[in-house]
């Protein structure tokens, strides 16, 4: 059995997903008067006999787990709020915010459809290629139910169980209302996906929802590192010795990204289709190519704000170039 406690009575909880980063970490608290469990992983198979085995390993029973708390309303974190909150008898805990993006996710309408698909066009995604982005979703989508009811929680809240007292921090980029657990008294945070030990998270532009997501990215990041030295848990990969560190060599990564974007566009203008892949020029599949472009749109109208380079408008498509003065 794959169990590590990063630290005194919390326990890591791979949680396997169909996904490059291959596990979910959760995580359950002894707080001494009952547990707190962190994501849930995605709606499978193969996580749901995991669960069962780790439940069981730590006779975590119904009436035992006191609330779940879910980072944000990715698939691979709340897929399977809703199973375990019929399991468990365990109520469910998210950022207010990010509730209203789940619920808004699953529901589709053809209008938001073909307003999507008119959205990659204007970047120059092939007609196919959005065909398939759309069955991805389709996908992502079948494998989330929310659950029946949910605690809202708000930035700042706090809750106290045993000897843990824990504060709730609304963080953006990642998604617009993502939560992080904070324990001040020994200085960990359970970072979900908004800091990663080896990857960067991805920060994407998604038409309808954060108009300037690496401004709201590199906002958040900063307000984390007022918290000082701090051990970071995260959602995927290796724990964080440092996560004010982290912040400080994911901050040097956009900001060599954007200049990186800039060389590019100084040779001609480009699609943000055609600029994605000069940014990430390794194979990349289905999955992978659509997040690359949103991030990489989300460096485009970053560097726009800041008058760096400006859209040209071609019938349906869309261009980007530098401004006369950086060229």
């Amino acid at each position: 059995m794959d169990l590590q406690q990063p630290v005194d009575r919390v326990t890591l909880l791979p949680i396997p997903v169909p996904l490059p980063v291959r596990t979910t970490n959760c995580y359950a608290i002894d707080t001494g008067e009952g547990f707190i469990l962190i994501d849930a992983g995605m709606d499978t198979p193969m996580a749901r006999d995991a669960w069962r085995t780790y439940l069981s390993h730590l006779n975590i029973t119904r009436g035992r787990a006191r609330c779940l708390f879910v980072t944000h309303f990715h698939p691979d974190h709340l897929g399977l709020a809703h199973w375990l909150q019929d399991e468990l008898d365990v109520p469910v805990a998210m950022m207010a915010g990010e509730v209203e993006t789940a619920q808004h996710y699953l529901i589709e309408s053809p209008q938001d459809a073909e307003f999507l698909r008119e959205f990659y066009i204007a970047q120059g995604v092939p007609e196919a290629i959005i065909r398939e982005w759309h069955a991805l979703d389709v996908a992502f989508k079948a494998t989330l139910r929310l659950p029946s009811e949910w605690r809202l929680m708000n930035h700042g809240d706090t809750t106290h169980m045993g000897r843990f007292h824990l504060r709730f921090l609304e963080q953006h980029g990642h998604t617009q209302h993502q939560g992080l657990l904070y324990w001040p008294d020994h200085h960990i945070l359970f970072t979900g996906d908004q800091v990663l030990a080896r990857i960067t998270p991805n920060v994407s532009l998604w038409p309808g929802h954060d108009v300037n997501p690496l401004e709201s990215y590199i906002e958040s990041l900063t307000q984390l590192q007022s918290l000082g030295h701090t051990l970071g848990l995260p959602a995927h990969e290796t724990l964080i010795p440092d996560v004010s560190q982290r912040i400080q060599e994911i901050l040097a990564h956009h900001a060599a990204r954007n200049q990186r974007l800039l060389s590019i566009l100084s040779q001609t203008p480009l699609t943000g289709y055609e600029l994605t892949h000069q940014l990430f020029p390794r194979p990349l599949d289905l999955y992978q190519e659509r997040f690359a472009l949103g991030e990489t749109l989300a460096h485009v109208v970053y560097l726009e704000r800041l008058g760096r380079v400006h859209a040209i408008h071609d019938g349906p498509v869309t261009r980007y170039a530098l401004r006369s003065e950086d060229q």
